[in-house]
């Protein structure tokens, strides 16, 4: 399966036609938003914009989205900006630990940040729930498990606040 093809569409996400599907990636966007504490001075980064539900959802401020899809960026070089919020919401478990790591470094060079992250857990609630709204129980593309990307952050980062959705995802706000 092409990288992000199932989950990375709006109407399978934020616009999808299962009311469970919508409510979940929507209530966790706003979650994130919440727990990032946003301010109008904020410089946004959101790695792994997908479709740009964030840039929409935040439209009045400065937000900059980034995918490495090209069709789907904003910027081309996510570097260039010092943003004070990064958002990655459901991304690092498309990547390779490898490149999970380089990113970091990347994020890490780019100044002091709040990293606000969602990761699905695929606990067994969480395949039940995905088996439920009509898809796979874990999606092929995600080619990283959760703990070894939990694990690279708390090494990385320090952890202020971890918010738990009936375990089916976990959303963390770090601090650089």
């Amino acid at each position: 399966m092409e990288l992000g093809k199932e989950d990375n569409l709006l109407n399978n996400t934020y616009e999808s036609g299962s009311l469970i599907a919508k409510i979940y990636f929507r209530w966790k966007v706003m979650t994130a938003i919440k727990l990032a504490g946003l301010t109008k001075e904020d410089i946004i980064l959101d790695y792994g914009c997908g479709d740009g539900w964030l840039e929409h959802k935040l439209k009045n401020y400065n937000i900059h989205g980034y995918d490495l899809n090209p069709d789907k960026t904003f910027v081309k070089d996510y570097t260039k900006i010092r943003p004070t919020k990064i958002f990655v919401l459901d991304v690092f478990e498309h990547i390779p630990v490898k490149v999970i790591k380089e990113i970091i470094d990347n994020f890490k060079n780019m100044g002091n940040f709040e990293l606000i992250v969602s990761q699905p857990t695929e606990n067994w609630l969480s395949r039940k729930v995905r088996k439920l709204i009509g898809k796979s129980e874990v999606p092929d593309e995600h080619i990283t498990r959760y703990e070894e990307i939990i694990e690279i952050l708390k090494q990385e980062f320090k952890l202020i606040k971890k918010v738990n959705f009936f375990t089916v995802c976990h959303i963390f706000l770090f601090k650089n």
